[in-house]
């Protein structure tokens, strides 16, 4: 909130990592109800999972910029396709609630 209202930018570093040392979320069966979402959004938009999660940062409503922490070339190419995804306000919500979070 800080950051919204005095207009500072933030900056999500490596955002698909899970923690520290386990690796990120896509894919993982860890995380299956938020995969099983983001695999859904991925075959409606016909883009890779990546894309999916670049948007849903994207849209953040604190404007949050994605560092990847990658230099594989697919990577960058399948998260840019993230960058002018439409997700709906439903769809977004739809990831937060897979992700764990509550909405009041």
């Amino acid at each position: 909130d800080y950051c919204r209202l005095h207009d500072i930018t933030l900056q999500a570093w490596s955002p698909f990592q899970a923690g520290f040392f386990t690796g990120v979320f896509l894919g993982s069966p860890e995380y299956p109800e938020l995969n099983a979402v983001i695999d859904r959004l991925a075959a409606q938009y016909d883009v890779p999972p990546i894309a999916i999660a670049t948007a849903w940062i994207t849209r953040h409503p604190a404007q949050i910029q994605v560092v990847l922490g990658t230099t594989s070339p697919d990577r960058v190419a399948g998260a840019a396709l993230g960058s002018n995804l439409p997700l709906t306000r439903p769809e977004w919500y739809e990831l937060f609630r897979a992700a764990g979070h509550l909405v009041p």
